[in-house]
């Protein structure tokens, strides 16, 4: 299964921004929604925001991830220039 990570980020004038990282290659669609449900739910219980970096490549995961993210968590979801196969989304 893929590897997650959480990371805290200091940024200017101490504000710590957490990070979170997972990879999805071999994960089933339906695993990778349900996962991915459930940081973004922990995310807003938190009450801070949380940079989240999906790695999906470029094939169904990442397609029903955007469309979950921007449909039923009305978020942002990006996927950076230089790394295609990547969902980045900041959760608040």
């Amino acid at each position: 299964m893929g590897a997650w990570r959480l990371i805290k980020k200091p940024l200017f004038g101490g504000i710590c921004l957490k990070s979170f990282e997972i990879d999805f290659h071999y994960y089933t669609v339906e695993d990778a929604l349900r996962l991915a449900e459930g940081i973004l739910n922990q995310a807003r219980l938190n009450d801070e925001p949380v940079y989240c970096q999906f790695i999906t490549g470029r094939g169904k995961i990442q397609k029903e991830l955007i469309r979950v993210f921007s449909e039923i968590y009305e978020l942002n979801p990006i996927i950076p220039y230089h790394n295609k196969g990547v969902v980045l989304v900041e959760v608040w």
